[in-house]
């Protein structure tokens, strides 16, 4: 029950010839028949039908409709028995039928679209003609279509022929890379030299030298023979057993059925295997996934999403890539400096590794998928954070964080869950954290022990590492969002209500001094980011952040990220000092990403000082709760300030507290838009403009209830009136 597939390294080299004597061979050796199967779709072989004289009546395309219901009996009355016993059937199909061109073909990266029903007709079909012949041998055109691919899949042995000069060569040269790229086994590739014995003919040894190949089987040149039994529709073992090519066809046959070691295991064979694939945008993707979709190995996942490996042979085999990799290629002196010279680099190493493991001699357990994702586990740890890259190319993940060696655990909507993934060593993952901190220039050792990070599109990373982690090494990171969002997108995701986005645009063309509040993962950055966009294109505005992360769409920005101390304890640029310089930049906008300390005070006081339309950001739970933040931080600077002068500054510099939530369901939302509006004694007033109410929740565990005004008008609704800015009043009922 062998699938023996036959491919032409070029046209004429007899690909076919023999495909067709080889299975008259083996059927008068076996004394019983064996099929024979055309699936030459690009016209690179030639006639069968000629060479056996015999004429189709019906073709894989009539059997498809009915390929649920065809069993061994019935396939019977779809093929054309030849009188040698051979059973033949032609495709029927042209180009590649099953499914449009994958958006990959032709490059480095081979990962096709999962498969259809087409091709699972494909793997079908071919399990039906193991049950009914022992062996099959399938004429194979040369490219790699979806079409190929799944038949490939589906093979025990592949013979690649050849003709023995130059041309020949670099076809071969080139299939064999294209056959790795698509990280199929070498050990299943057997290369066969047609017409070895024609003058000037390059011998054995030499293709041996030029391919780093072995050469499995020689035919000689017989043209005589095989041009007079093709001309007269017999094939040639029939017609001359004892004709040079005959005799070399029969000793084949002899190998194949003798030989059991050349073939691949049978005992996933009824498994469709297929390699971890990737988009257009290089994101792994699951069988069933959408387009924009990752496998991420999620526990409560594992029925349709990426699964780590953990067996010892396949740890072991990491291993060995991985040293050999080393000796391949010198990763000190990669070139990671550009897009460009980044995706050159992959591609280099990519190609590498695909040539290491297609050398390798595998078990049956180690398929073409599981090969396909060592190969990119180890590109992951070779030029990025390895078990972490995978998570950071799922734009469905909004944070990842790291505890130890052992635990990953990922937030999804919301939700955190626990993924399979781990990291190899402690080692690993300091190399990782290196890789991190060390293009933005911040260090992590047991002197700083802490650290705020960023990556290279923005994602904000937190490190924490022993002494002070006690279950080892810690990251945090939250990730950046590649797309743009709008205020629209906002109101979409159910987070603030379109009278809601109405008066915050107008708060912002008022030059209003905005706090956006809210606790941890709340949303205030994504809120921050999405409420300056309402500032001018004419305004000058400087960005102050510890890890810069903020995306203004405007023109003119100045960014600027606070400094931690260097390895001797100096050097240090806090953010306070930042905002006290930013004042000395004729800013029209101060945008700092988030108040924590005594920079609070310079906030306020660049509020007061005709700085107006600022805005930050502090955690708090709630716009009371804000006031008490923001006087308490006042107090870290050091200024002996009397509690009440301290108010006044708050009172005077703050205009509008939006405060948001991350509620149960993993929702973030605007629950409260509240007015600053002046002093009763030594109390601070507000007055709430917009509230969320919850009303309820329901089956699924979803949030329900809507945004109210609550009926107060803002006091600054006359201010609108003399600067031309029309506010509609009816948002506010």
């Amino acid at each position: 029950m062998k699938i023996i597939s036959i491919v032409g390294s070029k046209g004429g080299c007899g690909q076919t010839v023999i495909a067709a004597n080889l299975a008259v061979a083996l059927t008068r050796k076996l004394k019983q028949p064996v099929g024979l199967i055309d699936f030459c779709l690009d016209g690179s072989s030639g006639d069968i039908e000629s060479i056996l004289n015999i004429q189709s009546k019906k073709t894989f395309a009539d059997l498809i409709p009915s390929i649920n219901q065809i069993d061994s009996q019935l396939l019977k009355g779809y093929l054309d028995k030849h009188s040698s016993g051979v059973n033949y059937l032609k495709s029927g199909l042209s180009g590649n039928p099953l499914t449009p061109p994958s958006p990959t073909r032709g490059e480095a990266c081979p990962e096709r679209s999962r498969r259809n029903k087409g091709e699972g007709d494909i793997v079908k079909f071919i399990n039906i003609l193991r049950e009914t012949f022992p062996y099959v041998t399938i004429d194979l055109e040369r490219g790699f279509s979806d079409t190929s691919l799944t038949i490939l899949d589906e093979s025990d042995l592949v013979l690649l022929v050849m003709t023995p000069d130059v041309l020949g060569f670099n076809q071969v040269k080139h299939y064999i890379e294209e056959f790795t790229k698509h990280h199929f086994p070498l050990s299943i590739l057997k290369i066969v030299v047609n017409m070895s014995t024609i003058a000037h003919s390059l011998g054995k040894e030499r293709i041996k030298s030029f391919l780093k190949q072995d050469v499995f089987f020689e035919i000689p040149y017989d043209l005589e023979n095989v041009l007079s039994a093709v001309n007269q529709g017999i094939p040639v073992v029939i017609k001359n057993s004892r004709a040079e090519f005959s005799k070399a066809i029969y000793q084949l046959a002899d190998l194949l059925t003798t030989r059991e070691d050349l073939y691949v295991s049978e005992g996933k064979r009824n498994e469709i295997l297929l390699p971890p694939r990737r988009d257009q945008n290089d994101n792994l993707m699951g069988q069933n996934d959408k387009p924009t979709e990752l496998r991420t190995g999620v526990r409560e996942m594992q029925d349709t999403e990426y699964s780590t490996i953990a067996t010892q042979e396949i740890i072991g085999l990491k291993q060995k890539l991985h040293k050999e990799l080393l000796q391949e290629v010198d990763l000190q002196s990669i070139n990671l400096k550009t897009p460009e010279a980044q995706k050159e680099t992959k591609e280099s190493i990519k190609t590498t590794l695909e040539k290491l493991i297609a050398k390798e001699k595998l078990s049956d357990s180690i398929d073409r998928e599981q090969r396909t994702q060592i190969i990119y586990e180890l590109l992951d740890e070779v030029l990025g954070l390895g078990p972490l890259e995978q998570f950071l190319r799922d734009p469905s993940i909004s944070e990842i964080m790291v505890i130890g060696t052992d635990k990953i655990y990922i937030e999804r909507t919301g939700k955190l869950v626990l993924t399979d993934k781990k990291f190899a060593s402690d080692k690993q993952l300091m190399t990782v954290i290196e890789r991190i901190v060390a293009p933005i220039g911040r260090r992590v050792d047991e002197s700083m022990p802490l650290c705020d990070a960023r990556l290279q599109d923005g994602s904000r990373v937190n490190i924490v590492i022993p002494p002070l982690a006690l279950d080892g090494p810690m990251i945090t990171i939250r990730k950046f969002s590649e797309k743009k969002l709008s205020v629209n997108d906002l109101i979409n995701y159910g987070s603030l209500s379109k009278e809601m986005a109405e008066f915050l645009k107008i708060c912002v063309t008022l030059r209003k001094n905005i706090i956006v509040s809210g606790g941890t993962g709340s949303g205030k950055t994504t809120l921050l980011n999405i409420i300056s966009s309402f500032i001018s294109e004419t305004e000058r505005i400087v960005t102050i952040e510890d890890s810069a992360e903020l995306k203004l769409q405007q023109e003119h920005v100045v960014r600027l990220e606070s400094r931690p101390a260097n390895i001797e304890g100096t050097g240090e640029i806090p953010i306070r000092k930042l905002v006290i310089n930013a004042l000395r930049m004729r800013p029209d906008r101060i945008v700092v990403g988030e108040c924590r300390s005594g920079e609070t005070l310079d906030m306020l006081q660049a509020m007061n000082t005709g700085h107006d339309g600022s805005i930050t950001t502090v955690h708090s739970n709630s716009p009371r709760d804000t006031l008490n933040r923001i006087e308490t931080m006042v107090l870290m600077s050091g200024m002996e300030l009397p509690i009440r002068a301290i108010r006044e500054q708050i009172k005077s510099a703050i205009d509008i507290i939006v405060h948001q939530t991350r509620f149960s369901d993993g929702a973030r939302k605007i629950v409260s838009i509240t007015e600053v509006t002046g002093m009763e004694g030594d109390i601070i007033t507000t007055q709430d403009i917009f509230k969320f109410q919850q009303t309820g929740m329901d089956s699924t565990g979803k949030i329900l209830g809507e945004y109210r005004a609550t009926g107060l008008i803002p006091t600054f609704a006359e201010e609108s009136k003399t600067k031309g800015i029309r506010l509609n009043l009816d948002i506010f009922k």
